[in-house]
């Protein structure tokens, strides 16, 4: 048996602490099944200096993690030793509970519920080498859920926003903060079924491209064949499950869908790349907020809001205007949906607006991070060395001379349930 907090083992010879103290923070203790023995450890002397001089030395690193509840036992670092079976739960082996090991292997723990920017753009990175491995046909797929997705959160926010024409008039901060609070339906089903959206794949692949992940050409083609399947996804969700299906035929939904639509194509084409910067500046920061989550939940509500916030304040989506510009145009926008009208759309508001997206996610996301975190180090071949950056020691495996296998899992609580013999 093991202590539910340290993992120190209650029997045999104990292991020494990695980089760092035992913090006993309550009582906490195990009792052996084989010999009914309870381990206890010692009583911390000075223990307030301890952690004061722990918090120090982790923010000096940059590894200052959020604070847990004071009766919750933390265990800063520790080294366990597994011998044949896994004497941990497969849900916190970084492994997975099917994965053979060698015989000796070492695990280091830190505490968190949440990835830091280190992490966050290490996963980031990892995502755009994935991404790069697609393909054409995967990434067209993808692509064209995207749009669909995209253009499914566009019709719920018309739907809801488009039907207030009185509080509109009255009161309009409240119609578009309802037309804003439910728009990001859309990028969630993105996020959650891994499909290809031009706009947050601005962020992922330049961050590959930047720590030397990926190359030139896999950040052309995936924004080229994602940002083109986007808009065929969005034009065909508009064509078949909006105006053939007469869901806008209605008023005041018709002409709130065709004012919308005019008023994107009236914009100047400075303005649609202004808007279109803070919009996807926005929606970047939601995507490394959803990448930072650890749970569903999580991932929701690190997206929800950067996303309600650029819809209500008025900025530009290119993936979103996709729909709502051309569903206008079906309505009787401009005079309805012509060859004219449409490359108007295109010229006027899509490719400025694209051009703006492009430099908020590009730049002032994954370039301004770039040059806060400096280059991010990966993995090599799963097994590297531990690499001292900006933000101080990473998680990346290390094997040391005697071929144990060091992985750092990244903000883990202990559950004492899960240790047992």
């Amino acid at each position: 048996a093991m202590c539910a907090t340290c993992l120190v083992p209650t029997t045999g010879r104990k292991k020494k602490a990695l980089n760092g103290w035992l913090l006993p923070i309550g009582t906490h203790q195990i009792r052996s099944a084989q010999t009914g023995s309870t381990h206890r450890p010692p009583p911390s002397r000075d223990t307030s200096h301890r952690k004061m001089e722990l918090r120090e030395r982790r923010r000096e690193e940059g590894k200052e993690t959020s604070m847990v509840a004071p009766d919750e036992p933390v265990c800063v670092s520790t080294t366990v030793e597994c011998k044949g079976k896994d004497q941990l739960d497969g849900q916190l082996s970084p492994f997975g509970s099917d994965t053979p090991r060698a015989k000796n292997t070492s695990f280091f723990v830190s505490v968190g519920t949440f990835k830091k920017p280190l992490g966050i753009f290490r996963a980031l990175g990892e995502a755009a080498m994935s991404k790069a491995k697609l393909g054409f046909v995967r990434t067209a797929i993808a692509g064209f859920m995207a749009g669909m997705y995209i253009s499914a959160g566009g019709l719920f926010s018309v739907s809801v926003g488009g039907g207030m024409p009185e509080i509109a008039k009255t009161d309009p901060g409240v119609q578009r903060l309802a037309f804003a609070a439910v728009f990001p339906v859309g990028l969630l089903l993105c996020a959650v079924s891994g499909a290809e959206l031009w706009t947050g794949n601005t962020v992922k692949m330049m961050t590959g491209i930047l720590n030397g992940r990926v190359t030139v050409y896999d950040v052309v083609f995936n924004w080229s064949v994602a940002w083109t399947f986007n808009f065929f996804g969005s034009l065909f969700f508009a064509y078949f499950l909006v105006y053939l299906a007469g869901i806008l035929d209605q008023q005041p939904y018709r002409t709130f869908i065709t004012n919308l639509a005019e008023s994107k194509i009236d914009l100047l084409p400075g303005q649609a790349i202004l808007r279109g910067i803070g919009a996807n500046w926005l929606v970047c920061l939601a995507t490394t907020l959803g990448t930072s989550a650890q749970s569903v939940t999580g991932k929701m509500l690190g997206i929800w809001f950067p996303i309600t916030a650029f819809v209500a304040i008025g900025y530009e989506h290119s993936v979103a205007n996709m729909f709502l510009v051309p569903v206008g145009l079906m309505y009787g926008a401009r005079g309805g949906f012509t060859a004219r009208s449409f490359f108007e759309f295109i010229g006027l508001n899509l490719l400025p607006v694209t051009f703006g997206n492009l430099i908020g996610g590009a730049i002032f996301v994954s370039g301004l991070y770039h040059l806060y975190l400096g280059k991010i180090p990966f993995p090599t071949d799963g097994v590297g060395e531990v690499v001292k950056g900006k933000q101080g020691e990473t998680d990346a495996p290390q094997k040391s001379k005697a071929g144990h296998v060091t992985v750092a899992v990244e903000k883990l609580q202990h559950d004492s349930r899960r240790y047992s013999s």
